[in-house]
Formats: C-alpha cells, structure tokens, sequence
C-alpha cells in the first residue's frame, strides 16, 4: 500500500464496497482486505431484493431504516451506470404475495391492515386481479397482497459495480485473511492479515458471518453467526414473469437476463456451504405449484451463501463502545444488499461527520454488552 489508510474496512462484500465508495468520495484514504474475491460470499448469493414491507410485520426501526435505503437504489443505480458502465438491473415492478389457501390469506390480509395504517402503499388484489399482473400464476390462488413499492438488483453486478466504482476512487483493495484486530487499550491500531500488521488509522469490521470469529479473536462480545440460505436458478429465455413472486416461505424473483431464482432457506448449520436435495425438492414444489409452467424449465444453477445473523435479527451498526476508531457494519442477515446503501452513508456521517443522521440505537453493538 502507497500510504497508511485512514480507514480500513475488513470485508470486501456489498456493504464493505459500499461503504469504501462512499467513504473515498468524502475524501478518505481507504483499504478493503478481503480473503477472496469482492461479494464472494453472501453478496452475490442472495436474490437482490429490495423489499422492506415484505420482510417485516409492523412499524419499527427495522422498517424505517429498510425504507431509507430502498429510496437510495435509483440514484445508486444511475450513479454506478455512469461512473463504471455496469447496469446493476435495478427493477421496480413490485411483488405479489400469492395466497394459495385461506391461512395465506388471513396473513396477506392482517399485514394490508397495518401497511395501510402505516401510509405505505399496498393492495389486496382478488385472484382474477393478480392474474391480470401475471397471468402465468395458476387459477387456484385465491389472490395476492400486492406491494408496488417492491425493487429488486441483480445483486452479483452491483457489488461488481461498487467495487470497480470504489477501485475508481483510489481504494485499495488486498487480498489477504485478516486473522486478528490490532489493539493498544483503546485504541485500534490496524490488523494482522497473512502474517504481517497492516497500520490503519480505523478500521470498519464489515467481515458478514466471520465478524463473530475476529471479535471474539480480541476478547470483544459480537454474538454474529451464519445462517446458510441456498437458492435455485431456472433459465426462463423469453422473460416469463416481471414481478416478484412469494407464496408461503419462498419466492421467485425474476431478472432481465430471463433467469428465475427460487429461495430461500434459513439453516443453522455453521460454515457449511453444500445444496441438498430435500431443498431444491421444496424450492421446485413451491415455484411448479405457483407457476404451473416452469415445469418445463431447464435448471441453470444452485448454490448456497452465509448470512450473517444476530439474535435479534437487527444489524450491528456504530462505534464499539470503549474502543477508539473501532466501527462495525455487520448482521444485516436477510437485508444486507436492501441496507447496504444506506449502511454506508450511516458509516459515513458517523465516521466524517461525527453524527450520523439516523439513530443508530436500536442497531449499536453495546446492546449485547454485559
């Protein structure tokens, strides 16, 4: 590296990248150490959703801050276009929540309610309504709750496009496994990455699912585990479907090139990345029996990823209590890429401005401090 960093990011998945590109524009000197290649691990294996009223059941922070990101994607988007020439695919077609028997729909009714309550767009569409928006879904739904506020990215060519944008604004990316924070009381020094220090004058730990591990490595509480989720990819050429798709635990998500993805699991089985077949078995069941048609598709791909999970299922965001110049951006779980934008501008108005403009309470790392 040509200089000492200000700042170091450990991790170089969508929310590193992102926050490197935001922090390099406000005018920092930034290095990402990353042990493989940029999104290689939960980044580009999940579905690229951007769907904050689906992921949740009421109005609380989570909502709030998932909102405040969706609204970012469009100007990210033609910001990332024009500044690297890759288009991120970024959709707003909505999604439907297919009701395939009257307990689906009793779900599908009470989250209308309260979505329509809170002021955001939504409706409950009957089952010849929903056909009307995608007439391939089969007859024997009894209808859908429609959420038009819905996106989705594909997510492998955003965190592409960040990090070639973040590479454009002089970030230095090293390829290297951190294995251990280094610190001097309270003060953070730098790490130690393949044998040798690496000096920073901060460092964000943005490692996903191996946050908890170099936490730990440092006598620091980051309760952060993996959660494996794999998903299914159907060729569909010409496109089939133009919104996302959920009935029961799963969805379908469709992208421009044609291809369908079918997800998703929750599974605690540690650092375990393998596709099983009683999986791909209920990811087709549940596609065939919504989409009649894809029976006739060809399977391109599956694969697994990591999500980094806390126990209350909320990011871990903010200054570690008690250590200067330590930060954390990790356990965005099922919403890393939705909050990935606004993750990073949070990063850096905490880091540049001093105050971020969201309260980060509900999301700081002191909530597992005994």
């Amino acid at each position: 590296m040509a200089k000492r960093p200000d700042l170091l990011i450990i991790g170089g998945g969508l929310v590193g990248c992102a926050a490197a590109y935001e922090l390099a524009q406000a005018g920092l000197a930034v290095t990402v150490v990353e042990r493989g290649t940029p999104g290689c691990e939960a980044s580009s294996a999940g579905a690229g959703m951007l769907s904050p009223q689906s992921v949740t059941s009421a109005p609380n922070p989570m909502l709030s801050l998932g909102l405040a990101s969706q609204a970012l994607y469009a100007d990210l988007a033609a910001g990332l276009r024009e500044r690297t020439g890759v288009d991120v695919e970024h959709q707003t077609g909505g999604s439907l929540h297919c009701f395939v028997d009257e307990g689906e729909a009793a779900v599908g009714r009470a989250a209308f309610s309260w979505q329509q309550e809170a002021g955001l767009k939504a409706d409950l569409l009957s089952r010849e309504e929903a056909l009307a928006l995608e007439p391939g879904l089969s007859p024997e739904i009894l209808g859908a709750l429609y959420l038009p506020g819905d996106q989705w990215v594909n997510n492998p060519r955003l965190v592409t496009a960040l990090a070639h944008a973040a590479a454009l604004e002089q970030v230095d990316f090293v390829r290297a496994e951190v294995s251990a924070l280094l610190r001097r009381g309270d003060r953070v020094l730098g790490v130690s990455a393949n044998g040798s220090e690496i000096s920073a004058g901060g460092v964000l730990l943005a490692a996903g699912a191996w946050s908890g591990h170099l936490a730990a490595a440092v006598g620091l509480t980051l309760p952060v585990q993996p959660v494996r989720g794999q998903i299914l990819c159907l060729e569909a050429i010409p496109r089939r479907l133009h919104h996302l798709l959920h009935v029961k635990d799963h969805y379908l998500v469709p992208r421009a090139s044609g291809e369908i993805l079918v997800g998703s699991s929750l599974e605690w089985v540690g650092f375990v990345k393998q596709v099983t077949a009683a999986q791909i078995h209920a990811f087709l069941h549940s596609a065939i029996r919504l989409v009649p048609s894809l029976a006739r598709l060809p399977l391109k791909a599956s694969w697994a990823g990591l999500r980094p999970w806390a126990p209350d299922e909320r990011p871990v965001m903010g200054p570690w209590p008690g250590i200067e110049r330590l930060y954390v951006a990790t356990a965005h779980f099922r919403n890393g890429i939705l909050l990935a934008p606004i993750t990073a501008r949070l990063v850096k108005e905490l880091i540049v401005d001093g105050k971020p403009s969201f309260d980060l309470t509900p999301f700081l790392p002191n909530r597992f401090l005994k």
